[in-house]
């Protein structure tokens, strides 16, 4: 047989295929048997702090003329001038007092503003997403409670 059968014989594209693989199997070993990196919990790191970074989703159905929220410590977490209608995303860092959270929203849509609800949800890092509401018309102002407990 001579060279140029032989490189066009299925052999020969077999064997280069088996190669390559070959050539790759040596850094997928080093990727996939590398000692796993031990990560403390992110509850529980959040627990020693006293605190856990959190996002906090504000959803308002009308537009406001301020939003604050705080905490019952008296801690700001949000003061909003004139937000618009719809959903926002905020970064926080929210204090854990037990197994629960008690936060105060105040919203000011104006006197003459019609019924309207406000929604947060607070998305806290290693735990599960709670929602909350308020409804009114004009000012509200409201202890929205939150709680999470152990498995």
């Amino acid at each position: 047989m001579n060279a140029g059968a032989w490189l066009a014989s299925p052999l020969a594209g077999t064997a280069a295929v088996l190669a390559g693989l070959g050539l790759l199997a040596i850094p997928l070993r080093k990727l996939t048997s590398a000692e796993p990196v031990a990560m403390a919990p992110a509850a529980s790191a959040a627990r020693a702090s006293g605190e856990s970074p959190a996002v906090l989703r504000l959803r308002l159905l009308a537009p406001a003329q301020r939003v604050t929220l705080q905490t019952a410590a008296g801690t700001i977490l949000l003061d909003l001038r004139n937000p618009p209608a719809g959903e926002s995303e905020h970064a926080a860092a929210i204090p854990f007092e037990g197994d629960g959270l008690d936060l105060t929203l105040q919203a000011d849509f104006g006197e003459a503003s019609p019924e309207t609800a406000v929604f947060l949800t607070v998305m806290p890092d290693g735990y599960e997403d709670q929602t909350r509401y308020a409804i009114g018309t004009g000012r509200l102002e409201e202890t929205l409670r939150y709680e999470w407990h152990p498995h």
